[in-house]
């Protein structure tokens, strides 16, 4: 049982430093907001998750389209693919999921990062560098045995973004 605790424990603290690895490149700041104003909308990634992760019910390709109905529903317009390759910067919103099952306990431990990546121009050397994060959020960790409860942390974060976008972009 105290191995099963220190896995439990070594996880969690993993996925801990995931996710605050991730914030170290852009965060939700007055400055990284700023790099939502004009956008015109936003095509939405979601990160592949595990097969295990998605037989079990949490799948990638519903993730998407649940982000993209909220985005919609706040008045925020969602790119296919195709008009997302030629709109200027190229702008979409990355929603990350990490998902570890524990065999023993039946448990899921996980952390959701959503950022905003789009092409960016350095000052300092002129060259677009492509999916550069202008902004993020993240840090949502949890143990959970109901998929569910993943999904609702998702959305919550995506509540946060639509909260920005709005505001930068009234």
């Amino acid at each position: 049982m105290k191995d099963k605790k220190q896995w439990n424990l070594l996880i969690a603290i993993f996925l801990c430093q995931l996710s605050m690895a991730s914030s170290l490149f852009a965060s939700n700041t007055n400055i990284s907001r700023l790099s939502l104003r004009g956008l015109k909308g936003v095509y939405v990634k979601v990160e592949k998750i595990a097969p295990e992760i998605e037989r079990d019910g949490l799948k990638g390709n519903r993730i998407r389209k649940d982000v993209e109905l909220k985005l919609r529903k706040a008045g925020i317009k969602t790119l296919s693919r195709d008009k997302w390759l030629i709109v200027t910067g190229s702008p979409y919103l990355y929603v990350n999921v990490n998902v570890v099952k524990l065999r023993a306990s039946k448990e899921y431990i996980y952390s959701v990062n959503i950022a905003l990546r789009q092409n960016a121009y350095p000052v300092r050397n002129p060259i677009e560098v492509i999916g550069a994060t202008t902004w993020s959020i993240g840090g949502i960790v949890g143990i959970t045995y109901n998929l569910d409860k993943i999904k609702v942390s998702v959305i919550s974060q995506v509540d946060r973004f639509i909260k920005t976008y709005l505001a930068i972009n009234r």
